[in-house]
């Protein structure tokens, strides 16, 4: 990822669905657009993560596999979508 400024951190490691979406939104509320978060989580939340980033318009810039989880780097958009709600980004996990 290129230098950018990390404006917050979100780490959700050993939160079960959809608590990781919940506390991505409260750090995005606190932000601007084009902040950029870091946000840590669980290999098993890593599809529902990246749908709601997608979803609600913001920027995936990076993300990398570690043994069981993953982190990310996300820039806020400003065409933000907040229609959408939270269940809607998630995959129920069986």
């Amino acid at each position: 990822m290129a230098e950018q400024t990390v404006v917050g951190i979100v780490d959700t490691r050993g939160k079960t669905c959809p608590e990781p979406m919940f506390m991505m939104k409260t750090q995005l509320d606190t932000m601007t657009p084009g902040d950029v978060m870091e946000v840590w989580g669980d290999m098993a939340n890593k599809r529902s993560m990246q749908r709601f980033i997608k979803m609600r318009r913001h920027d995936l810039l990076e993300s990398m596999d570690e043994t069981e989880s993953f982190k990310m780097y996300v820039r806020k958009s400003e065409n933000e979508r907040t229609d959408i709600p939270i269940s809607q980004c998630t995959f129920l996990q069986q």
